[in-house]
């Protein structure tokens, strides 16, 4: 029996993106079929559009946007006495 795969829903996408490093491999499985098939995604009729403040997940049948924001705290390096600049 053969697996039938069907288009990511925008649940199950939204499941899928737990962090950086698995966002930035679905951003290239969508270029990538070789890769989707790997990982057994499919993700058919999604595309990404990369954005100044992370990424933008859309589907040409689903109305709903996934957006991912990508946050960075710089690791502060100042002795304790310091005032902020």
């Amino acid at each position: 029996m053969q697996d039938e795969q069907r288009t990511m829903s925008p649940d199950e996408l939204k499941t899928l993106l737990t962090s950086i490093a698995v966002t930035s491999e679905v951003v290239e499985a969508i270029d990538d079929p070789t890769l989707q098939g790997r990982r057994r995604w499919d993700l058919t009729g999604w595309s990404y559009v990369l954005v100044p403040w992370g990424v933008r997940f859309t589907h040409s049948a689903f109305r709903e946007e996934i957006d991912v924001r990508i946050e960075f705290f710089p690791e502060r390096r100042g002795r304790s006495g310091d005032g902020e600049a």
